[in-house]
């Protein structure tokens, strides 16, 4: 898969994602821009992994699992050291049993997006072309 970044306005830092069908806004954060910033998008797609790992797995077992809210909060103060640290905060609606959450706990903390950004050896290649034209 192959997702594409195009700038949206002419000499400015707005630009914005395709993923297949789809346009993702991308800016700089306040005061420069206005967001979503590419360290958001980062920061989701740990929370919207965990929810919906969270959905399938419940739905999947038969648990009463209703809805899954994720906040995830980033602390990165320490970023120019090498760690960048999130806080995902799970909130989960449905008539569940400690057992349960606990499981739902365990397995959250397994969801894939976690696992990639702790344990896979993530390897970036950057080529660069000039455009056409």
């Amino acid at each position: 898969m192959s997702i594409r970044i195009r700038q949206a306005a002419p000499q400015g830092l707005r630009y914005r994602a395709e993923v297949r069908a789809h346009q993702l806004p991308l800016d700089m954060p306040p005061p420069r821009g206005e967001g979503p910033d590419p360290h958001d998008y980062f920061d989701a797609a740990l929370g919207g992994c965990k929810a919906m790992t969270l959905m399938l797995y419940a739905q999947r077992k038969g648990m009463p699992l209703e809805a899954v809210d994720v906040e995830v909060e980033r602390d990165a103060s320490d970023e120019p050291r090498g760690i960048y640290r999130l806080t995902a905060r799970l909130s989960l609606r449905g008539a569940l049993t400690d057992a349960q959450v606990n499981e739902l706990f365990g397995v959250a903390e397994r969801c894939p997006i976690h696992k990639l950004m702790v344990h896979a050896d993530v390897q970036v290649s950057t080529l660069v072309e000039r455009a056409a034209g």
